[in-house]
């Protein structure tokens, strides 16, 4: 692979704060407060508006947030001269917009990137930063990227705070995570910028360019969308060659990226591994040992420590590498839990294979025979995002006692906090590179199976709270209901691999079926079986405009959590189907796929035909609760506009065709069935006209069919209320207990037994029977 910059050849690589608003003046955007050289923001304004991530940036606990990188005095000076340079460069320069600094795994890019970011913040030229980090949730996705680059612009550049706001509220969708990630920079970075650089152009001028720093690009796991995001940049800046910004952008050289800077005239290259000597090194390590020296009173004793001979070969062993550099030092120096002084690892480390790979692996086999080593260590490594000592044993349904004692022996590679509450996070990346890859990490592998056994406990977890918690909460709970899918979803990936026998796939789907059996007993039966039985097929004619052909499983599983809140928790029920969704995978027909698992299911689950009743008692409910209100004119149709009113009409509309042959159905199947209490004040009495309410709302029904053009949709709903009344009838005569306006099976109802006939349908003949007149007004 050739990078050039000038005639350099990069080798192969061996190793793949909230204080945004600080010092903002002039930022009019609601209602403010001036204290000293600051606004603070109430509620309501930009900031809430955006929802920034407020860890991304260069004011970051690097601690808590990493990378955890910075320039020791005395290194990198060359390199971030250069880059200095480069920004300080005349404005008239063109194709000076953007440079791209790359290098092999801990070659010092973040501390790089760290230390210019300072810097063009002390100057008040730092536009943004942002620092990617795999792993991290929020900051290994572009969901959230340009919204919250463009609040700092906002806080840096106050005058594009209005234009910023305006594009906010003006395109619908901006700042939806799948809205295009160049389009959301066009409208919220570019363009403002581009919007008051001729205001200040001789202030421009005299200051020289903004600055915006991208670290760890390479980190972000949403490949395709930075690759749009770069070309969709590199045409801006060809078309716009005089705004006076600039993008400093580190990473690995990576194929997306390389691609794209690398063979663009209009990127500026810097080949970190031509910048990086072992002279470096030596100056960053001996301060490292020096400042050891100052605080431990056994070190300093021993003068100029390590000794010279020493000392080299440590040099020599970090291979050029300042991330493998710094976790030397802190495997020498930071207490492990092995009674070992900082003189006693010395040998160790000038003994370990050079490389980060043996270094990682001397350091895990610390820890190696301790009970739940390996459930701990892939749970670091593939969590979604950091969690804490409590939040690990709670996941892992262990002691909070029995995870601290791994981690004290990991200091020199993991960022250990010193309390359970705060997040435990890697020193570097290439730890969670190392741990999963099986070829390079051995027993030590982190495997893909432990997915499974994460998405259980979090399907166990959330089956014991009622609703979804705050997002923003740091529980188990809350990690569990965030991160659920993402481990469903990596277990399903595995089950549905094309290259795992057939009988391996249906193994796992009944074992992952079986599990949300046994994590939701009193849901599980009743939301699948209402799935398999209420199609919500609606006729075109009751369709909105965006339903679609090939029906969204998700728009799906939405209806169905709305049409079971009358029985089952809202949380609960979406959990169930989306698990369910992922089990199943892109099957073409889900119901059947369900109903032939639903035969399967051991201990074997109850008898479909029970749950008509569930289908009547649930569309009972919404049926009464939408069907009419009281108004000027008479009774009308209404929706309710409940949480998820969206699919009210779905709902409703499915259920005016088929609630009958429900009915039908649970009156056949249950012979205990207290029908009468259904039929009391039901929609089948609203639709027959035997409820007071019920008049004018059979002529909006019956106007609603009339105009429909479909004779199916229209047989369909006269053959249920047909059947439905047969049915009832049958079972009134079996009781003993005949209802006065329902017909009897094998006999004409004759309409002249109800008083209202002339208000529903006019006059009409007094011999005529009721489906005589229906058919007359409805299927003519």
């Amino acid at each position: 692979m050739e990078l050039t910059e000038g005639k350099r050849t990069q080798p192969a690589a061996t190793n793949d704060g909230l204080h945004f608003f600080q010092g903002a003046k002039e930022f009019s955007v609601g209602n403010q407060y001036n204290i000293g050289e600051q606004k603070i923001l109430n509620t309501g304004t930009l900031l809430d508006l955006l929802n920034p991530i407020p860890n991304a940036s260069y004011t970051r606990n690097r601690k808590l947030s990493p990378p955890d990188s910075s320039c020791l005095p005395g290194t990198r000076k060359d390199v971030i001269q250069k880059v200095v340079d480069w920004v300080d460069s005349s404005l008239l320069l063109k194709d000076s917009h953007v440079m791209w600094l790359y290098g092999y795994v801990g070659c010092g890019k973040s501390a790089i990137a760290q230390a210019v970011a300072e810097r063009y913040a002390r100057k008040k030229r730092l536009a943004a930063s942002f620092f990617f980090f795999r792993g991290s949730g929020d900051r290994s996705r572009v969901g959230r990227f340009a919204a919250t680059v463009a609040s700092q612009v906002a806080a840096s550049i106050p005058s594009t705070a209005s234009t910023i706001e305006a594009a906010a509220k003006a395109h619908a969708g901006l700042l939806d995570p799948s809205m295009s990630l160049g389009a959301q920079f066009q409208h919220l970075v570019y363009n403002p910028i581009d919007a008051v650089k001729w205001a200040k152009l001789g202030l421009n001028m005299l200051k020289g360019p903004y600055l915006i720093v991208i670290d760890g690009l390479d980190e972000c796991d949403d490949r395709e969308e930075i690759a749009s995001f770069i070309d969709h940049m590199l045409e801006f800046f060809r078309k716009n060659p005089r705004l006076p910004l600039r993008f400093l952008i580190t990473s690995r050289v990576e194929e997306h990226l390389r691609t794209r800077l690398n063979n663009s005239s209009q990127v500026h290259l810097v080949n970190l591994v031509d910048h990086t000597t072992l002279d470096d090194i030596a100056t960053a390590m001996r301060a490292s040992f020096d400042l050891a020296a100052k605080h431990d009173r056994a070190l300093a004793s021993y003068g100029t420590w390590p000794i010279p001979s020493d000392f080299q070969q440590l040099v020599r062993h970090t291979g050029c590498s300042f991330i493998f550099m710094a976790t030397i030092v802190k495997y020498i120096l930071e207490p492990a839990g092995d009674e070992l002084s900082p003189l006693d690892r010395l040998p160790f480390v000038l003994n370990i294979n050079p490389g980060l790979d043996g270094l990682y692996s001397q350091t895990l086999a610390r820890s190696q025979h301790l009970p739940h080593f390996g459930d701990i260590i892939a749970t670091i490594a593939l969590a979604r995002i950091p969690l804490s000592v409590i939040n690990l044993a709670d996941l892992l349904n262990i002691e909070t006692f029995k995870v601290i004692p791994v981690l004290v022996n990991l200091h020199a590679i993991l960022q250990v906090p010193g309390d359970d509450n705060t997040p435990i996070t890697l020193c570097h990346t290439s730890l969670r590179d190392f741990l999963l890859d099986e070829f390079r990490s051995g027993p030590l592998c982190a495997p893909m199976s432990h997915h499974e056994r994460l998405a259980y406990r979090c399907i166990e977890v959330l089956s014991g709270i009622a609703s979804l918690p705050d997002h923003n909460g740091t529980s188990s709970s809350d990690y569990a209901a965030n991160s659920w899918k993402y481990h469903w979803g990596r277990m399903c990936q595995t089950l549905h691999h094309h290259h795992k026998p057939a009988e391996d796939r249906k193994h796992l789907t009944m074992l992952a079926i079986s599990q949300l059996r046994e994590s939701y007993p009193n849901d599980f039966a009743v939301v699948v079986a209402s799935y398999i039985l209420a199609d919500f097929d609606i006729p075109s004619h009751f369709q909105p405009s965006t339903r679609t052909q090939n029906r969204s499983m998700a728009l799906e599983i939405e209806a169905y959590v709305e049409f079971l809140q009358p029985i089952t928790n809202e949380f609960c029920s979406r959990v169930i189907l989306e698990a369910v969704a992922l089990v199943l995978g892109p099957c073409a027909d889900t119901r059947h796929a369900l109903l032939d698992l639903w035969k399967e299911v051991r201990p074997p689950l109850p008898d479909l035909k029970s749950f008509h009743y569930t289908i009547v008692t649930v569309g009972r409910h919404h049926l009464l609760r939408n069907l009419v209100y009281p108004s000027p004119s008479g009774l009308r149709m209404r929706f309710t506009q409940t949480c998820a009113s969206r699919y009210s009409r779905y709902i409703f509309s499915w259920l005016f065709f088929n609630w009958a042959n429900h009915f039908v159905l649970a009156l056949n199947d249950d012979r205990t069935l207290d029908w009468s209490s259904i039929s009391e004040e039901s929609p089948l009495a609203v639709v027959t006209g035997n409820s007071g309410t019920g008049d004018r709302t059979v002529q909006e029904l019956v106007r609603r069919l009339y105009m429909k053009d479909s004779w199916k949709d229209k047989e369909r709903f006269l053959g249920g209320v047909r059947s439905a009344l047969e049915a009832a009838s049958s079972r009134a005569l079996r009781e003993f207990s005949l209802e006065p306006n329902l017909p009897t099976q094998g006999s004409s109802w004759r309409w002249e037994t109800s008083p209202n006939v002339d208000i529903f349908f006019g006059s009409t003949s007094s011999r005529a029977s009721c489906w005589d007149v229906l058919a007359m007004r409805i299927l003519s």
